[in-house]
């Protein structure tokens, strides 16, 4: 197996990278936006409008997006069987760093899961990070237990990537982040659904989730998170309390309306902090105060294009790694996508969860761009358009660990 070799970066998929660089770019300038001192008409020319942009988070992240770039630059290069041997160790790793935020920890957003270095001004989240190496690691057990069908059969190989799963889950849980810990379980059904699983271990899954979610609801949350899973399922409850956020975001979605008031317009409801957390997990309202319904729906359907994209290319793999690598990447799009704009919009209960590429945050970019740098990774190697081979390889590589 050659690692690194220079005709693949022919290969490149431009279509994701297009995808990807217009929702950071786009991301920047809603950024800039909703931020900004509020205009009030009175300005006069380039210079007072410069003046009234929040620069200091712009550049902030676009150092994120730089530094998730070289990251992706660095993941896509290498031959990503590379991963199957280093995986081990980054997985124990990442569960060492979860465990000692416990320890070192700094609470945030009312969850202690960040360490926090005041001297450089940055902030560090694991559970950002785990999300990709539980997609390595649930992806490369999977695939070495697949069959030559395909399949993934064994009760033992599923309850291994069950376990690799939920360890890190329960760390991030208890937290308590459960918005993240939601995104692990998205990822893993993704995997195993891709790795075609039984039926009856579906439906197995779907009746023990059932049946753990009121147990979590009566014996695991704490006050607050109930009254915000009250709150989703009564959006009139408590409005000045645990449906404060989403209650606003609606006012704000709806301002809007069609066309949107357009960014950087006077007296736009995010310009005011008519909403909280305007530029991390609720930027989507301030991005359609200014657009519409119609360009929120626009970038709606951008993040589905890049997931359909990202299918197709697990679709055409060659070999059952990379294709589960790739849907794998895809579950973690799809689950904050859906999660965060299915919270900004009262579809789902509020949590802490950023819109990828857009959202402001140096570990969730870092996150998503090593996620990108996998998919490029799987399409380089195996691009679409070379001619198919029959069937995928069988992964037969030694496991270091389980």
């Amino acid at each position: 197996m050659s690692l690194y070799d220079k005709k693949d970066l022919k290969s490149i998929d431009w279509f994701t990278v297009l995808l990807v660089f217009a929702l950071v770019g786009f991301g920047i300038v809603a950024l800039a936006s909703v931020l900004a001192t509020p205009f009030d008409g009175t300005e006069q020319g380039f210079g007072d409008i410069m003046a009234r942009l929040n620069l200091d988070y712009v550049q902030r992240q676009a150092i994120n997006f730089l530094v998730g770039l070289a990251a992706m630059i660095v993941v896509m290069l290498f031959d990503y069987n590379i991963f199957k041997p280093l995986i081990p160790y980054a997985y124990i790793g990442i569960v060492g760093l979860l465990a000692l935020l416990f320890l070192f920890g700094k609470v945030r957003g009312g969850s202690q899961g960040w360490f926090v270095f005041d001297s450089i001004q940055r902030n560090i989240q694991p559970a950002e990070l785990s999300k990709v190496v539980v997609i390595i690691m649930v992806s490369k057990v999977a695939a070495r237990a697949m069959d030559a069908d395909g399949r993934l059969l064994r009760f033992r190989d599923i309850a291994l990537t069950v376990v690799y799963t939920m360890i890190p889950f329960i760390l991030i849980a208890l937290q308590p982040d459960y918005g993240t810990a939601f995104v692990l379980i998205v990822i893993l059904a993704f995997i195993v659904f891709a790795a075609r699983i039984k039926w009856i271990w579906i439906a197995g899954a779907a009746v023990a989730l059932g049946t753990a979610l009121p147990l979590a609801y009566f014996f695991v949350l704490t006050s607050k998170q109930k009254e915000r899973i009250i709150s989703f399922l009564n959006p009139e409850y408590d409005l000045l309390g645990a449906g404060y956020q989403v209650s606003k975001s609606k006012v704000v979605i709806g301002s809007g309306r069609l066309l949107g008031k357009g960014f950087f317009s006077t007296g736009t409801l995010a310009q005011l902090k008519y909403v909280p957390e305007r530029h991390t997990d609720f930027i989507y309202s301030g991005i359609v105060e200014g657009v519409g319904f119609v360009g929120g729906a626009i970038l709606i359907a951008v993040f589905f294009l890049l997931a359909f994209r990202w299918l197709y290319i697990a679709a055409k793999s060659r070999d059952n790694f990379g294709m589960l690598l790739s849907v794998g990447v895809t579950g973690m799009l799809i689950a904050h996508v859906f999660e965060n704009i299915g919270m900004t919009i009262g579809l789902m209960p509020m949590t802490g969860i950023p819109l990828p590429f857009v959202s402001y945050g140096g570990s969730n970019m870092l996150t998503n761009m090593i996620g990108v740098g996998i998919v490029l990774n799987v399409y380089m190697r195996h691009p679409v358009k070379k001619k198919r081979r029959r069937g995928r390889s069988h992964d037969k590589d030694d496991m270091l660990i389980g």
